[in-house]
């Protein structure tokens, strides 16, 4: 968990590097109506997969007076969901073996980060970022196939009212 953590923690770093004042820009126009504040936040965690910027870049802009209470909701109910899709699409709906894809991802992002150009080093920490979230998604993961023959959660599936209450 402490890698995916860092993995975050590292995108959300090298996204704000990369972009700028532009995701700013975009933001403050993106959440003119609740709906659109919602849209912005899922699409963008799904696009980009930084979820911790736009949260963090939310608050702040909620703390500046600069986007409504109601909008900055919207965006963090957004990147709840597209943080959410985006995990369970790059894991459950791909045959890739995602850490084949991790370790290539964090040589290139080391690589990128010891740039001397802050543009770089901006795709080099998101590079190092995506390496580390797919790492500690893939160690999460096998981590759980072990418990999946000693918890079987079906036996609590029940149908109607009743098992919306147990899960």
């Amino acid at each position: 968990m402490a890698i995916l953590l860092i993995g975050m923690t590292n995108l959300g770093i090298g996204f704000k590097v990369f972009s700028g004042d532009l995701l700013e820009k975009i933001l403050v126009k993106s959440t003119d109506t609740k709906i659109k504040s919602i849209l912005f936040g899922t699409l963008s965690t799904l696009i980009m997969q930084f979820s911790i910027l736009v949260s963090i870049v939310t608050i702040s802009f909620l703390s500046a007076g600069l986007i409504s209470l109601g909008a900055g909701i919207g965006i963090i109910f957004g990147v709840n969901l597209g943080n959410t899709a985006s995990s369970w699409l790059i894991v459950g709906l791909t045959n890739i073996k995602i850490l084949m894809l991790a370790i290539p991802l964090l040589i290139i992002g080391v690589l990128f980060f010891f740039q001397k150009d802050s543009i770089l080093k901006g795709l080099g920490n998101i590079f190092i970022g995506i390496g580390f979230f797919f790492l500690g998604v893939d160690y999460i993961k096998s981590g759980f196939e072990n418990f999946k023959h000693i918890i079987d959660l079906s036996r609590f599936d029940f149908a109607g009212f009743k098992g919306v209450f147990v899960f």
